[in-house]
């Protein structure tokens, strides 16, 4: 993987979460340091590979607490 890149928006279309980081660690369930409302959030992650092949991939997932 040459880049990466996963962002979450919450159901009014505001970008909630975003990284670059290939680590693992992916999104806390917090805004701006604030606990988000169980919900339907909506991600986009965008993968290059070193042969310069993009994947796309968008869905949702549920936050419950």
């Amino acid at each position: 993987i040459s880049s990466f890149k996963m962002s979450v928006f919450n159901r009014w279309g505001e970008l909630v979460f975003e990284t670059n980081k290939i680590d693992g660690r992916g999104w806390d369930g917090k805004f701006n340091d604030k606990e988000q409302p169980n919900g339907v959030y909506i991600y986009m992650i965008e993968v290059t590979f070193k042969e310069n092949a993009t994947e796309k991939y968008q869905g949702n997932v549920t936050l419950i607490r």
